[in-house]
């Protein structure tokens, strides 16, 4: 997977329930944030993996209580567009509970905390950079199961961002519940999916990616050069 994300030479990469080191090869700059555990999990196993090819500014690997229910890391870094704010979110699943924990959390009930965190951390900046969310929001969008509650507050999460990875995913024609959402100031120019299947049909991750091509909308707030 790591081979045919990097033929697509990307800025940013976002990898979600990934091991500290994946985009060695790539060079670059690399954070993570090991995040809460749901199961026994190695040394270097990460809940988010974020990329750079330029060094990564700001990092914050907490945002707030309610977002150690899952995992998130947010830091700046520099692209061909500017500077841009890069939040990468492993959003708990619907199951989801901290390990150890008894009893277990109810259903959806860790999703919902996470994205009321997560609303905090988009709803209470100012003025502030381009911002892109990205990783496994363990939501479909639009909703095709589960809880109307999660399915909400996901909404209600990012305020004024857009998910521009709702739908089919042109190349695998399957919807994802890995996403990407910009602010007004981003416009996607276009969208494919990554196949998490070898030639062979051997699977070669849990899910397929997701990759998006962004520009600036130049009727919206300039990025910093």
């Amino acid at each position: 997977m790591m081979e045919r994300i990097a033929a697509l030479s990307p800025a940013v990469i976002c990898l979600t329930e990934a091991f500290e080191g994946s985009t060695a090869d790539l060079g670059g700059f690399e954070i993570s944030v090991n995040g809460v555990s749901w199961s026994k999990e190695t040394p270097l196993e990460r809940k988010v993996v974020l990329w750079s090819g330029m060094p990564w500014t700001d990092i914050d690997c907490i945002g707030n209580e309610d977002l150690q229910s899952g995992g998130f890391i947010a830091a700046t870094t520099r692209t061909p567009l500017g500077e841009i704010r890069v939040l990468g979110v492993c959003v708990p699943y619907h199951l989801a509970s901290p390990m150890g924990l008894s009893p277990r959390c109810p259903a959806w009930s860790q999703q919902v905390l996470f994205l009321a965190g997560l609303r905090q951390i988009i709803g209470s900046t100012g003025p502030r950079l381009p911002t892109v969310v990205l990783g496994d929001y363990n939501q479909f969008v639009p909703r095709i199961w589960g809880s109307l509650e999660a399915s909400f507050a996901l909404s209600e999460a990012l305020n004024d961002l857009v998910i521009c990875t709702d739908g089919q995913i042109k190349g695998v024609d399957r919807p994802a519940i890995d996403h990407i959402a910009l602010s007004a100031d981003l416009k996607p120019l276009s969208i494919q999916g990554i196949d998490e299947y070898d030639a062979n049909g051997r699977k070669l991750g849990d899910h397929f990616g997701v990759a998006v091509r962004v520009g600036l909308d130049t009727a919206s707030v300039s990025v910093r050069p």
